[in-house]
């Protein structure tokens, strides 16, 4: 583990370094509309390049799953899930709030994971069953058990509009009981600061892997529990979140799963 936490720190320390060059530096003419509301940058294909170079030379028989570019062909039991820019969007408007998240998998099961901040230098990772850690020191979820106590952390349904009357109705019965919620535009981090504390909880309504493998086994590895909304594991495929530490989950999961049916 303590190779595999030196080469995707490397990976992760590469790209960010591209980003934080390009930062508050990129033409117009560098942005592209992969959808509605969802939008690639050169860096994001870039950084996303330096990753799966350092990990493919490191790693040559792993299969690679990126945002920009899919899975690679080759089949394997050691499967990377990656997002080179997780927040493109605080990064075209000059936010600064974004991440890299690398992830890895074994026969489906997440193992390793990594969420790097270029920005603040703060790196994030776990592997499974030997905790969660924030620049090597060890992290737990906060231990906050009332409702009425909790900062929380959600992302709006962009990319899925379809959801947002059940979100709305959702975020409007979380904000009347709890302290307050924050909505930043990186899932990565979201799950990473709940990871440590600073949120107590985290939701979203629709995510794609890369944007919260990583997150789940640090969340998971600082003692916190995640899954979808109907309190299902959380597999390679799109799908809603949820992260809390384990007073507030329960709390929490009935909330949302009743507006989400």
């Amino acid at each position: 583990m303590n190779q595999l936490l030196k080469i995707a720190l490397r990976a992760a320390r590469e790209a960010g370094g591209l980003i934080c060059r390009d930062f508050r530096n990129v033409p117009a003419t560098d942005i592209q509309a992969k959808g509605k509301n969802d939008f690639v940058t050169r860096v994001d294909k870039e950084a996303e390049t330096i990753i799966k170079g350092v990990i493919k030379q490191n790693f040559p028989d792993h299969r690679l799953l990126a945002e920009e570019s899919g899975y690679s062909a080759k089949a394997s039991e050691y499967l990377w899930v990656i997002d080179p820019l997780d927040g493109t969007t605080n990064f075209i408007h000059g936010i600064p709030h974004f991440a890299v998240s690398l992830a890895l998998q074994k026969n489906g099961k997440t193992i390793f994971a990594l969420i790097y901040n270029p920005l603040s230098k703060d790196c994030f990772h776990a592997s499974a069953g030997q905790g969660a850690f924030l620049n090597g020191k060890a992290i737990v979820v906060s231990r906050v058990a009332k409702l009425s106590s909790a900062l929380g952390a959600t992302g709006f349904p962009f990319k899925a509009p379809r959801f947002l009357a059940a979100y709305t109705e959702a975020f409007r019965s979380l904000l009347s009981q709890c302290k307050d919620m924050r909505r930043c535009g990186s899932a990565a981090l979201d799950l990473a600061y709940t990871a440590c504390g600073r949120y107590d909880f985290f939701w979203e309504a629709h995510l794609l892997p890369w944007d919260f493998m990583a997150g789940k086994l640090i969340v998971e590895e600082a003692g916190g529990k995640t899954s979808d909304f109907q309190a299902r594991e959380l597999e390679v495929k799109t799908s809603a979140v949820l992260a809390a530490n384990k007073a507030l989950y329960p709390k929490i999961l009935k909330m949302i799963s009743s507006h989400f049916k």
